[in-house]
C-alpha cells in the first residue's frame, strides 16, 4: 500500500529546545559542514541568532512542495532525504552531524525541493531569512564565512547533479526551433549514425521499411 503524506496539521513542527538540567548536555553547534571556518566563540555567537530543536524519529521536517524559509544544521542524529519521482517517494541521501538543509530556500524563499524526515532522534539548529539579515549586518567577518560555507554546499549539490547527469547520458541540447527535426533526422546528424539501421535489424527489418517512433519526454 502506498504511503500518503499526512496532513499539515499532523505534521508538528520540531520543538524548540528548552533549558537543559543539570543531567543534559547544552545543545552546541558543531564546526563540521559549511561551518568548520568558524571558532569556538563565533559558533557560540551565531548560535545566539537562530534556535536550537528537539526532532523525534518519524518527524518530517520539511516536506517537498511547501513554502520553506529556514535554514538547518544537523548537530546529531540522523535525517533522510527524499523527493517524488512517478509518483513514488525515491531516497536522495542521508543528513548527519554538520550538514546543512534548507539552505537554497534560506537564500531564495520557495517551495521545497525535497522531504526532509527525522530518522533517529536528532537535535537541529535554524535560522530564518530575518534572522540571517540580522546576523549578517553585526558580524560582517563571519558571516562572509558563513556564506561561503552555503555556497561551497550549493556547489558541491550542483556538481553531483551534473555528475548523475551525465552517468544517465542526458545531453542538454539547445537548437533553434526549425532545426528540431533536423538534428533527428538528418543523415549528418550524429544522433541518427547507426541507431535507426540497428533498431530496424533488431525488428526485423529491411532497410526500405519505415519505422515510426514515439516519445515522451518529462520536464
Amino acid at each position: 500500500m502506498e504511503e500518503t503524506c499526512p496532513s499539515p496539521e499532523a505534521t508538528p513542527p520540531p520543538e524548540e529546545c528548552p533549558a537543559p538540567d543539570s543531567s543534559e548536555t547544552e545543545p552546541a553547534l558543531p564546526a563540521l559542514g559549511i561551518l568548520v571556518g568558524l571558532g569556538q566563540r563565533s559558533l557560540e555567537n551565531l548560535a545566539a541568532f537562530g534556535q536550537y530543536h528537539r526532532a523525534p524519529a518519524g518527524l518530517e521536517i520539511i516536506r517537498e512542495g511547501d513554502q520553506q524559509d529556514r535554514f538547518y544544521v544537523v548537530i546529531s542524529g540522523e535525517l533522510a532525504v527524499s523527493a517524488q519521482s512517478g509518483g513514488r517517494e525515491v531516497p536522495l541521501s542521508v543528513a548527519k552531524a554538520g550538514e546543512c538543509l534548507g539552505e537554497l530556500s534560506l537564500l531564495e524563499p520557495g517551495p521545497a525541493s525535497a522531504s526532509i524526515r527525522v530518522l533517529t532522534d536528532a537535535v537541529l539548529w535554524s535560522m530564518d531569512i530575518d534572522e540571517l539579515r540580522e546576523y549578517i549586518l553585526e558580524n560582517t567577518g563571519d558571516a562572509g564565512i558563513l556564506l561561503m560555507g552555503m555556497a561551497s554546499c550549493l556547489s558541491y549539490r550542483l556538481r553531483k547533479a551534473n555528475q548523475l547527469i551525465g552517468q544517465h547520458h542526458v545531453v542538454p541540447l539547445e537548437l533553434p526551433p526549425g532545426c528540431r527535426e533536423r538534428a533527428i533526422t538528418a543523415a549528418d546528424s550524429p544522433v541518427q549514425l547507426g541507431f535507426f539501421d540497428r533498431l530496424k535489424k533488431a525488428v526485423g527489418g529491411d532497410k526500405d521499411r519505415k519505422i515510426r517512433i514515439s516519445t515522451t519526454i518529462k520536464m
